[in-house]
């Protein structure tokens, strides 16, 4: 069955496109934009102007420009049925099928695909410049993150911390897919709240993902490149402070994230010494297990627990923290409680405690003394991130471990 086709724009890509059509379709018209060129033939047919389209016969109007936006809109201004156009250069705004009634699928597309290389290429020939005299200007620009180890010395100095990360962020901005605590609308309020705080001596720490990548795997390039695509770095852009100076979460993941792994296990013996010798207390989640079965809190003088429940401890927060409060304040308090621990460090500091978001830093050096780059389960603790990690035995026999709980809240 014959086809007619309209194509708008009589330009270089019509030509192309001409040369693509099956056999059976003839092109009855050009429309272009250009007054001065209608009454003009071109490719065997004239150009003509939008409003001489209902003189001609068509199935179907071709849009050959990468430029299409207004010419839709002008389609559609004089009632232009939308089945019946077809955009070559944005396949998903139109009707599949039209494009095989009339073309050589592979032709166009080897075409399409042509030009949106060479467009790209002119776009990162050019980025360089663009990029530097945006920063230059003021125009582009990052959150203040410090490096870890600034915030390893701000840590030494007796400093508390409370951790975003992509979970407490996607919550933040309802794209919450945490499987360790579901959405809350209290839990929400205060971590918008804090992370433009100034309490003295808190350091509010947010992941450091919004420049380079520099010595990380593929790994967490991808995983946060898909947290800053689709619009994912203005939401974050838009409830930070810009301003004001963060310091990196990432902090409490020294080891897996890394190509070159050259003085990981320095990094872990330096946040060991924040705590050397000092009393600590852990809440945490009843899975968790902080430092059991390894070295990582050996040194600390003495360590008493306060467990809560392994996922959405948000719930029980009130309780959680009114047993936090009787704790000596002598002591240096490791939350390792999800997005929970974000809130509570903050709260711990307004009432004189030195507070530290822990987070997954007892993982981490598990992984690390395994020498594995994968997220691996760890026998006898909860690894929210690894398969199979979440089956966890429900009572543990370390004696130790279980003399260290003073209060279980789930």
């Amino acid at each position: 069955m014959s086809r007619t086709v309209i194509f708008w724009a009589a330009g270089a890509n019509a030509k192309k496109f001409a040369g693509c059509l099956k056999e059976n379709v003839k092109i009855s018209a050009f429309v272009d934009n250009d007054a001065l060129r209608w009454g003009e033939l071109f490719c065997g047919a004239l150009i003509v102007s939008a409003q001489d389209i209902s003189k001609y016969q068509y199935d179907y109007i071709v849009i050959t420009t990468p430029d299409y936006e207004d010419i839709l809109n002008q389609l559609i201004g004089i009632k232009v049925d939308h089945n019946k156009i077809i955009t070559p250069f944005a396949p998903d705004r139109c009707e599949r099928k039209g494009w095989r009634d009339i073309f050589h699928m592979g032709e166009l597309m080897y075409y399409v695909l042509e030009q949106r290389t060479v467009a790209m290429a002119r776009i990162l020939e050019n980025i360089p410049y663009e990029i530097s005299a945006g920063i230059e200007k003021g125009h582009i620009r990052r959150p203040i993150v410090r490096s870890i180890d600034e915030t390893l010395e701000k840590l030494k100095e007796g400093y508390s911390m409370s951790r975003y990360g992509d979970g407490e962020l996607n919550m933040i901005l309802n794209r919450n897919f945490s499987t360790f605590q579901i959405s809350d609308e209290t839990l929400i309020m205060r971590l918008r709240q804090i992370l433009k705080s100034n309490l003295p001596r808190h350091m509010v720490c947010i992941p450091d993902i919004y420049g380079d990548f520099f010595n990380k795997n593929e790994e967490h390039k991808n995983w946060f490149r898909r947290h800053l695509a689709d619009g994912g770095r203005e939401h974050d852009y838009s409830i930070f402070d810009m301003d004001k100076e963060y310091y990196n979460a990432f902090i409490t993941r020294p080891y897996k994230d890394y190509i070159n792994k050259y003085g990981v296990r320095e990094r872990f013996l330096s946040l060991r010494s924040v705590w050397n010798n000092k009393d600590i207390t852990i809440i945490e989640g009843e899975k968790t297990r902080f430092g059991v079965g390894n070295d990582l809190i050996d040194n600390a003088k003495s360590c008493e627990r306060i467990l809560g429940p392994a996922v959405n401890s948000f719930d029980k927060y009130n309780e959680l923290l009114e047993q936090a409060k009787k704790i000596d304040k002598n002591r240096i308090i490791l939350i390792a409680l999800g997005h929970t621990a974000t809130v509570m460090a903050y709260d711990l500091v307004t009432e004189g405690f030195q507070a530290l978001d822990i987070g997954h830093l007892d993982i981490e050096y598990e992984w690390f003394l395994r020498k594995t780059d994968k997220k691996i389960p760890i026998e006898g603790k909860y690894v929210n991130e690894a398969p199979l990690g979440r089956i966890v035995s429900e009572h543990i026999t370390d004696e130790k471990y279980n003399r260290e709980i003073i209060k279980v809240i789930v």
